[in-house]
């Protein structure tokens, strides 16, 4: 049986506000609880290994730092027509392989995806250092609640069953030093 939604946060929790969707998908799967429940995958840095978790699903909800000209923390939409029109003027981001190149990569093998990208601008994604800059904590719970809604607005029923405290996240998926 096939999935009915994958949500996939990328990213590299390495390169500060460019961790913001791998600290999503974290909080999704920590935050809130879905009916029927959907798959959350911790995409950071999974490589070509993204693809099998794009290709599976019915639909995909990918959450990422989207790097625009648009002031941090600006959250956008973006779905599968615009996907679909995006060139290479696109900013490069830290990640081995781009959601939104499989995406035109599965269109072309004939294999299109049901793909919508919820993206946040970032402050400061070159920086070497784990966390999210002042602009990004301030929006990140509104980027979380952006990506519920998206899950909701598939047909699920979405309940919050807890704070969603960014700082808690950071600190879990931080290694601490032995």
């Amino acid at each position: 049986m096939a999935l009915e939604l994958r949500v996939i946060g990328m990213g590299n929790i390495l390169f500060r506000d460019e961790g913001v969707g791998v600290y999503a998908a974290h909080a999704l799967r920590r935050c809130f609880s879905f009916d029927p429940e959907i798959v959350i995958e911790d995409g950071g840095l999974a490589g070509f290994n993204i693809m099998h978790m794009i290709f599976d699903p019915a639909s995909v909800v990918v959450l990422d730092a989207l790097a625009t000209a648009a002031p941090a923390g600006t959250i956008f939409r973006l779905d599968s027509s615009i996907l679909a029109d995006l060139g290479p003027s696109m900013q490069p981001t830290a990640h081995e392989v781009d959601p939104v190149h499989v995406f035109k990569l599965a269109a072309g093998l004939g294999q299109p995806i049901d793909m919508v990208l919820i993206g946040i601008v970032p402050q400061d994604a070159s920086d070497f250092s784990l966390g999210l800059t002042p602009e990004l904590t301030d929006a990140f719970a509104g980027f979380v609640k952006t990506a519920a809604d998206e899950v909701r607005s598939k047909g699920f029923a979405v309940t919050q069953i807890k704070e969603i405290l960014v700082d808690e996240i950071i600190e879990s998926l931080a290694v601490a030093p032995r």
